[in-house]
Formats: C-alpha cells, sequence, structure tokens
C-alpha cells in the first residue's frame, strides 16, 4: 500500500497517519545506532516507524509502544521536530489504547509543544491537525467534551485549509461523537449531513468506500439504523462494482463462495468484506437476522484476512444461537434441530482458527465473544455433548468446558500482549464461568483481580461488569442453597449491595459514553444493564422483614436511576437534564402520592410515598408475591381485552391487577387525603391505563375515586409546574385527511374548530397547512403554551420508529426536538402542555410506551397527553374538548384530564363511550397541576 494512501485511510479511520513528508524523507536520515527493542538492529528510522505502524494495526499495542518510543528517540536525535511531533502523536493513541490517560495527554502536549512555531507549510499544517485529533480522543476519553470539540474543529479547519478531504471528513465524524455527548443533536445531525454531501461529491475510489463505512458505523452508535444501512449499502456497492462483485450487495441473489485471493485489488476487496461485515452488524441492530447472517456469510467469503474472518463467523455464531435461546422457548423441534445443524459446525471449526489467530487485543476478544457464545448456548439446557472433539483436559464436553478453556486461552495472550485492558476483560469473564459453575471462591478471586486492572486504567466500561459480577457472586454465595443468583433474603451480605451500589453509580459516571463504548450490534440494555439496577433493588427490599428508611429511599433513586438509563438507551444517547428534587416537598405542597411499583422475579415491590409524614415513615414499603411472568402475563392479557371492546371480560383481570397495584395501599391514600396520583410505571405497566384498573368492592374504576392520576418518567426529569393562566393560547394543527397509508381522520376537523372556539386566538393548521415548517414557525413566534396535534403517529421502544405525521412528511421523535426545544431558549419559554390525540403504540412492541415518554422529554415540553392506542376519533374530539374546557376554567391538567374521561364513562353522549377502550387510553406524562 502506498505511503499517501495509508496516511489517507488512517484520516478517515479517526487516526493520525502517516505523513508522505516523512515515509519519504525519513530514509535520509542515520541509521539508528541504538538497536530497537524488536527488529534487527540496522533499522532506520523509517523502517521502525512501519514496524510500529503495523503492530499498532495488530493492535499489539505494548510491542507497539516500544518501536515508537524509539522512533522517538532518533528523531529527536536529529533534530526532526516536525516528523518527531507526529511519531509522538502515535505513541499518545498507543498509550490511550493501554488506557494509560496520563501519559497519552503529556505526550500530546509534547507534540503540540514541537508545533508551536507556525508554518504555512503543507507538510507542518497536515502533521499539526493529526495531532489536534489525537488531543480530541484523549481530551473527549477524559471527559473534557468541550475541549475535544475544539480540538477537533480546529482540525477541520486546518485541513480544509490545505484541501485534505480526507483528513476534513475523519475530524467532523469525530465533531459528531462530542455534540452528541454534549447535547447539541441538531449541530452533529448537521455534521453527519454534511459529511454526506462531501463523500457524494466525491468519485467513487477506495477512499470514498472507507469514509462512507466510518459514517455508517457512527450512525448505527447514535441509532440512525436506516440511514446507517443505506450509507453502508452505497459504499457497499462501489466496492463491489470495482471488483465486479455487484451481485454481492444483494441479498436476494444467491451465491457460492467467493474467492478474491488472486484478484489485484486485494485491498478493495478487503474493504468490501468490512463494509459488509458493518452491514450485518446494523442489521443485527434492527433484529433482521436473516439479513444480519447473509452479510456475514459474505464477508468471510470475500475476506482473506484471518480476523476479518473471524470476526464474521463469530457474529454469526452469537445470531444462531440467540434465535435457538428464542427457538427453546416456543418453536417446534424441528426448529430447534435446524438451527443446531447450523451452529456446530461454527463451534467444531472455531477453535483451530482462534489458535492459529495471532495475539492482539482483537484475539482476546474473540475468544470472548466465543466464550459468551458457548455459555449463551449452555443455557439454552441443549447440548452439544459428543460433537466436539479433542478436549482432552474436560472431564465432560460441553459448551461450558470449551469456553473456558478458550477464555484461559486469552487470558494468556492478554498477559502476553501486557495488555492490561483486555485482561481485565479476559480475567472477568473467565470469572463469570465460574460463577455459572457456583465456584464461588474462584469466581470471587478472578472477579476482584479484574476490577483492580479495570480500575487501575480507568476502564468504567468493564469496571461496571466486574463490580455488578463480584455482588452477584456475593449475594448468591451468601445465599444457604447457592442456586439464587440474586438473593434477597435477609442474609445477603453488606459487601454484596456496596458492590452493586458502586456499579450503578459507574453506570451514572458513564451516563453519555455507554452507547458509545458499546459499539458492537452485540451490546444489549436489556441484558447488559437493566438487570444491574433491578438486582439491586432485590437487594436493598427483600422479601420479608424490615427495610430500613435509607434503603427504601436508597431504591427508590435506583428505580429513578433505571428510568433515566432507559430513556438513554431509547435516544442511543444522553440527552436528559436531571434536576435532584426532594420527593417530600413534591408530596407536601401538592396534596400529592408518588407510587413506585416495581416488577422484580419473584414479587412487586410497591414504595408509597405520602405527604405530612414524619421523615422515619414518609416511604412505605408493600410487597406482593407474584412471579414476573405471571404479572407481565396479566398486564398483557388486560391490554388485549380492552382493545377487543368485550364488555366485561377485561374487568375480572382488571380487578386482579388492581388487587395487588392499588389494594396493598388503598387505606394509606384514603387516610392521606391525597388528591394527586403520580405513577412512576415500570416496564410492562406502561402499557396499560392505570385509570382503569377496576375496584370489584366499590364496582369502580380508579378513575372514578376521587384522585387525579399521571405519570412521570422520573421526578427529576419534570419538576412540576403549573399552566399560566395569561399565557393559555395554543397552536393547534392536525390531519383529517388520509396520508402516506393512513386512513383519513373526519373527526379532527370538528375537534379543531371546537378548540379554535374554547381560545379564540389560536393558530390552526389542517391537512395541506399542517406542516413541520408551519408548526415551527408558530411555536417560535407565538405565545401559546398548548401546542395540540391531532394526526397519526407511533410510538415505539425505538427512536428511530417514533414519529408523528404531517402533510408532507413523517417527524421523528429526534427531529420534534428540534422543531420545539428552540422555544426553551426563546422569551416564550418552554411549551407547556403537548397534546397528541390519535397516536397509537406500535404493534408487538411490548417498550413501546417508551415512545410516550420520549416525545414528552424531547419536545421540551412540561407535560404530554398522548394516548395508548388509536381511539375511535369521534370519542376523541368530544373528550379533548371537554378536557380543554376544563383547562379554560383554570383547572389542573390532571384533574381536567379525569373530568374529560369521567364525562365519557357517564355514557351522555354515547352508551358505548362507557367502556375503557374509549377513555382509558389518555394518559398525562409529566407535569400533572
Amino acid at each position: 500500500m502506498s505511503a499517501i494512501l495509508l496516511a489517507t485511510l488512517f484520516q478517515i479511520a479517526n487516526l493520525p497517519s502517516p505523513s508522505a513528508n516523512l515515509i519519504n524523507q525519513i530514509t535520509s536520515i542515520a541509521a539508528i545506532t541504538q538497536p530497537p527493542v524488536l527488529g534487527n538492529q540496522s533499522a532506520n528510522p523509517q523502517e521502525l516507524l512501519e514496524q510500529g505502524l503495523k503492530l499498532y494495526q495488530n493492535e499489539q499495542y505494548s510491542s507497539a509502544l516500544k518501536i515508537f518510543k524509539q522512533t522517538d528517540e532518533a528523531l529527536q536525535a536529529t533534530g526532526d521536530r516536525l516528523n518527531q511531533a507526529l511519531v509522538l502523536s502515535y505513541l499518545s493513541l498507543t498509550y490511550q489504547q493501554l488506557g494509560q490517560l496520563p501519559d497519552a495527554q503529556q505526550t500530546i502536549d509534547k507534540s503540540l509543544k514541537l508545533l508551536q512555531n507556525k508554518s504555512n507549510s503543507k507538510d507542518y499544517l497536515s502533521i499539526r491537525a493529526q495531532a489536534l485529533n489525537t488531543q480530541g480522543r484523549i481530551q473527549l476519553a477524559q471527559g473534557q467534551t468541550e475541549k475535544s470539540l475544539s480540538s477537533w474543529e480546529e482540525a477541520t479547519a486546518t485541513y480544509s485549509k490545505i484541501g485534505d478531504e480526507a483528513g476534513k471528513i475523519g475530524s467532523q465524524i469525530n465533531q459528531t461523537q462530542a455534540l452528541q455527548t454534549l447535547g447539541l443533536y441538531r449541530r452533529a445531525t448537521n455534521t453527519l449531513e454534511n459529511v454526506k454531501l462531501t463523500l457524494d461529491q466525491q468519485p467513487d475510489s477506495l477512499i470514498k468506500a472507507t469514509g462512507l463505512l466510518s459514517l455508517g458505523n457512527t450512525l448505527r452508535v447514535v441509532g440512525d439504523l436506516n440511514k446507517s444501512q443505506q450509507i453502508l449499502e452505497v459504499g457497499c456497492q462501489i466496492q463491489a462494482k470495482r471488483l465486479r462483485l455487484e451481485e454481492l450487495c444483494q441479498l436476494e441473489t444467491q451465491l457460492n463462495l467467493v474467492n478474491t485471493a488472486q484478484t489485484p485489488l486485494k485491498i478493495e476487496a478487503e474493504k468490501l468484506a468490512e463494509i459488509l461485515l458493518s452491514l450485518g452488524n446494523t442489521a443485527q441492530a434492527q433484529q433482521s437476522t436473516e439479513a444480519a447472517l447473509k452479510y456475514y456469510e459474505r464477508a468471510a467469503s470475500i475476506s482473506q484476512n484471518q480476523t476479518t474472518q473471524l470476526q464474521a463467523q463469530l457474529n454469526k455464531l452469537r445470531v444462531l444461537v440467540n434465535l435457538l435461546t428464542t427457538s427453546v422457548k416456543k418453536e417446534p423441534s424441528s426448529e430447534i434441530q435446524n438451527l443446531l445443524q447450523q451452529i456446530l459446525p461454527e463451534i467444531q471449526s472455531l477453535p483451530a482458527k482462534l489458535e492459529n489467530l495471532p495475539a492482539s487485543r482483537s484475539s482476546v476478544y474473540a475468544q470472548i465473544n466465543f466464550a459468551q457464545s458457548l455459555v449463551k448456548l449452555a443455557k439454552t439446557g441443549v447440548s452439544i455433548q459428543g460433537t466436539i472433539s479433542d478436549q482432552n483436559s474436560c472431564t465432560s464436553v460441553s459448551s461450558l468446558c470449551m469456553a473456558a478453556k478458550v477464555v484461559a486461552t486469552g487470558v494468556k495472550q492478554a498477559k502476553i500482549l501486557s495488555d492490561v485492558r483486555a485482561q481485565a476483560y479476559a480475567l472477568g469473564t473467565l470469572g463469570s464461568l465460574y460463577e455459572q459453575t457456583q465456584q464461588w471462591t474462584e469466581a470471587q478471586s478472578l472477579t476482584q483481580q479484574a476490577l483492580k486492572l479495570a480500575e487501575a486504567i480507568q476502564a468504567k466500561d468493564i469496571a461496571y461488569r466486574w463490580q455488578w459480577q463480584l455482588g452477584r457472586i456475593l449475594s448468591a454465595s451468601s445465599n444457604p442453597q447457592g442456586n439464587d443468583k440474586v438473593a434477597i433474603a435477609r442474609s445477603a451480605v453488606p459487601e454484596a449491595i456496596a458492590a452493586y451500589d458502586k456499579a450503578v453509580k459507574i453506570l451514572k459516571a458513564l451516563r453519555r459514553d455507554l452507547v458509545t463504548v458499546n459499539r458492537d450490534a452485540q451490546f444489549s440494555f436489556r441484558d447488559e444493564v437493566e438487570p444491574v439496577y433491578r438486582e439491586y433493588v432485590s437487594l436493598l427490599l427483600p422479601k420479608t422483614g424490615e427495610t430500613s428508611p435509607e434503603n427504601l429511599d436508597k431504591a427508590r433513586k435506583v428505580i429513578e436511576s433505571l428510568q433515566l438509563a432507559e430513556l438513554d438507551n431509547f435516544f442511543r444517547r444522553a440527552c436528559l437534564d436531571t434536576q435532584p428534587v426532594q420527593i417530600d416537598k413534591i408530596d407536601q405542597q401538592r396534596q400529592t402520592a408518588v407510587i413506585y411499583p416495581i416488577v422484580l422475579s419473584d414479587r412487586l415491590a410497591i414504595i408509597l410515598s405520602l405527604p405530612n409524614q414524619p421523615k422515619s415513615k414518609s416511604l412505605q414499603l408493600r410487597t406482593v408475591v407474584i412471579a414476573k411472568t405471571t404479572f407481565e402475563d396479566k398486564i398483557k392479557e388486560l391490554r388485549r381485552k380492552i382493545l377487543l371492546k368485550s364488555p366485561r371480560d377485561f374487568l375480572h383481570i382488571s380487578q386482579q391487577i388492581y388487587d395487588w397495584l392499588i389494594r396493598p395501599i388503598e387505606s394509606d391514600l384514603h387516610n392521606s387525603g391525597v388528591q394527586n396520583l403520580v405513577f412512576v410505571l415500570d416496564g410492562t405497566l406502561q402499557s396499560i391505563p392505570i385509570a382503569a384498573l377496576y375496584d370489584q368492592q366499590k364496582k369502580q374504576y380508579l378513575v372514578q375515586k376521587k384522585y387525579n392520576i399521571a405519570i412521570t418518567p422520573g421526578l427529576e426529569l419534570l419538576p412540576p409546574q403549573p399552566l399560566s393562566k395569561k399565557r393559555l393560547q395554543a397552536v393547534v394543527g392536525g390531519l383529517s385527511e388520509g396520508r402516506d397509508d393512513f386512513p383519513p381522520l373526519p373527526g379532527v376537523k370538528y375537534e379543531l374548530e371546537q378548540i379554535k372556539l374554547i381560545f379564540s386566538t389560536a393558530q390552526n393548521f389542517i391537512d395541506n397547512n399542517f406542516t413541520i415548517k408551519n408548526i415551527e414557525e408558530a411555536v417560535e413566534s407565538f405565545p401559546g403554551s398548548i401546542l395540540h396535534l391531532a394526526t397519526h403517529g407511533q410510538f415505539s421502544s425505538k427512536a428511530e420508529d417514533t414519529f408523528i405525521l404531517t402533510w408532507n412528511k413523517r417527524v421523528n421523535v429526534n427531529d420534534l426536538n428540534s422543531v420545539l426545544k428552540t422555544r426553551q431558549t426563546s422569551q416564550q419559554g418552554a411549551i407547556n402542555l403537548l397534546v397528541l390525540s390519535a397516536c397509537e403504540t406500535a404493534a408487538g412492541d411490548s417498550r413501546a410506551t417508551l415512545g410516550i415518554a420520549g416525545i414528552a422529554l424531547q419536545s421540551g415540553a412540561l407535560s404530554t397527553l398522548a394516548t395508548l392506542w388509536s381511539v375511535n376519533d369521534e370519542a376523541t374530539a368530544v373528550l379533548m374538548i371537554e378536557f380543554y374546557k376544563e383547562i379554560a376554567q383554570n383547572q389542573k391538567k390532571a384533574e381536567a384530564l379525569r373530568n374529560a374521561q369521567l364525562f365519557l364513562l357517564s355514557g351522555e353522549l354515547s352508551y358505548k363511550f362507557k367502556h375503557p377502550y374509549y377513555w382509558a387510553p389518555f394518559v398525562l406524562v409529566g407535569n400533572w397541576d
């Protein structure tokens, strides 16, 4: 590969490049008299540099470090400050890879100091831009986000000055990481769009394909999966066309294995394999398993690179094992056998391939990846005994036994490489295998060793895992039966609680980085983050016996943190600002009870906060013993029965859930005299209307009692603020005509006309006037406190699938954020109430109500009124009109909603409206006053 091409590809991959200047000129420097640690004694600086780069690319960082140090010393001796500055950039990056951030910072400072004598030469500016790119990476790793953005902006400007489009693209992609961390999402989106425009203008080439690969990977990380797929497909087509292998990018085409070993375009073939691998990762994130498997197979078939081949095969195995895990629960045995026939050949061939892979960080991670799939396979209960040969050290052939051997090899490799990060990851994984076999002493020892290493290099993304693992081991080993992975008995040791506490604190510290440090498609919030919080709460709230006020408050805060983490995962970024709120102040000032129903594995824990209570009794715990699966099945059944509009079939289920959720705290609520019930709902509880829970004893729904009901994703997110009557004006818009395959909503015209009568100054946009541009302009200029949108929309557990429909486009939740948050910085202030009166949750999506909270928070509105399902538009119009009549009479928002629901429930207009299908799905999220 030419030096210039190598430099360009390094820039796009966000690494400093070996400049053509250094490669071309360094040969004139006298040979180094002191022999390098690695390499022959006659090596000159150019040879040392090339050796160091090769080691770095092969992830042999400790060896690369030694070579770069020698190159630095050689250049310092000759007084070549410019090229020494470049080598110091490499040295700094290598320190960062090894987790030695202070050394990395000191080294890049030295590099930039050598570049203080300003010059307008292209070589000087190129090397300075590369050093700035490196500095930005180190600053971001240290949490200095503003400084990293400044460094990357300067790098971009410098690359632009010398006309280096490749360098400009790499530094712009870097900028988006900092912009997202800072919450500047519109700027981040604009930057990525600019990168795409730049790439679109480039002729098809390896450099363009590399840029598209980097852009596609970045889009996947931030959760824009559809755009990621589109960008990567363009890159795939470019490379395939150059190789005359266009069919590789067309999944509908059946292919035989492709052999590119003899092609003169080996570099292009490898880049195509990388793009196919990335397309597989994006497809996996989209849960398109068939597409993912095909992409992985094609990546493995075209690549001649061992690491790429192995990564594709490992990712394919993981997808197959995930499918098997699901199939064991519900598929017929024939489907399970079919999957096993695909899985077993992969398992049989991988050990030999892993052994042949040169030692590197990637090889260690590959061992761990394989072991994790084997562990997951073991958990399915499907035996692979007798299918794997040459397991001499195993007393019995099993996937766990094989996993232990594989990880042990990874530990040895990491030690040989002196790669502390890889050691920490491998040792902890080995500890998890001992945990699986309940060998608690060995498991604890290995986990503590791994934790010590992770903490030494400040690898928080690894440390939280091993703190969590240590908590599990300590709690399980304290359990006399030794079977409970989360000890909920009173005998749980304080050390286990302390370990969980540290794990949660690390997760909170990692909030803005959690998605980006888990860039691979396999990262699962449900498997790797959510259980940390739930298991911790389970320890804090034992099934029997007393719970201290301190632990109750701690459990409440942990659940709030989980709600926030779920929303961060929904948006694929930490975009929400929190404000600590004293719960007792909310209780007392607003006659409000705050209720936290927490769904644990074997019980429902209900934390209740009541006003005017002594501190020792301000939080109370009620426990209902019920299996999580049973509870969640009933929740799903209630929703299904209400949607069927069956006359009375739903009542006995609604009554049962009332008895679990409300009955245990009923007398406390009654005696306290509270008027408002604010629920911080957990999991599947978010999918049902709490107002429709039925008290069989009193023959009334919860909404018919004296309580106003609201939902909040967390008190820290939405401090209460009442509507200001001085600004009681509205911007209203909607669609009555069918658009984009959605049916007409004929009741919308009447709904908007009636709202206009209530708020005479309302700005009204309907049908072809209902565009995002018109709404944005009205929201920015009009002093209204209410935004009412009567249109189709969908709430989903994925941000990219959560949208509202306007006349000319679907407006994604992130776009809505850009439109409405401009109000927060204007004189008008934030929107007080956002109403979405015709949206619905995505079918078959158990977490779809995350989309409601997502829109509520991203819009910047203090309160959001939305629907859990799409309701008859006649009933919607009636309820909305009654709601606004109440608001106009200065009623609180939650009270106005309750009265409007009671009006429908009365059957005064139509007997059918008495059914909860019509009045119950309207939920108020956020501020209730």
